[in-house]
């Protein structure tokens, strides 16, 4: 059992996490801009009910969520190859992280905005 949770595989788990996140986001965006339904990911139950311009919302935040979606798909493609197979330097794995959390800064910026002008 000596070095289950070592560093590696603990690296390993946040890249498919965060993997299966931008794969969820995506989804999410793709559903909602389909079917004009605010995803609960997005909105709490009393927002959504609060929510003045649904369909504004959903067009407002259609490219956001996508984009967010698409870059943490990447980023965890690219650090899972990165840290299995391709065996990165640990450099690369910083600035990822450090797009990935501006990426996610920017995102929660958009939705802050579109809560302010569509609630």
């Amino acid at each position: 059992m000596e070095g289950f949770l070592n560093s590696d595989i603990v690296i390993i788990i946040f890249d498919v996490l965060i993997l299966l996140l931008g794969a969820y986001l995506i989804f999410n965006a793709v559903k909602m801009k389909k079917t004009d339904e605010m995803p609960s990911i997005l909105l709490t139950p009393k927002e959504l009910k609060l929510c003045k311009n649904p369909y504004g919302f959903i067009d407002y935040m259609f490219p956001f969520l996508l984009i967010f979606g698409i870059v943490a798909t990447v980023f965890g493609i690219v650090s899972l190859l990165g840290d299995t197979v391709l065996n990165f330097p640990r450099i690369y794995d910083g600035i990822a992280v450090v797009i990935l959390l501006a990426v996610w800064f920017w995102f929660s910026m958009m939705l802050r905005k579109a809560k302010q002008k569509f609630m």
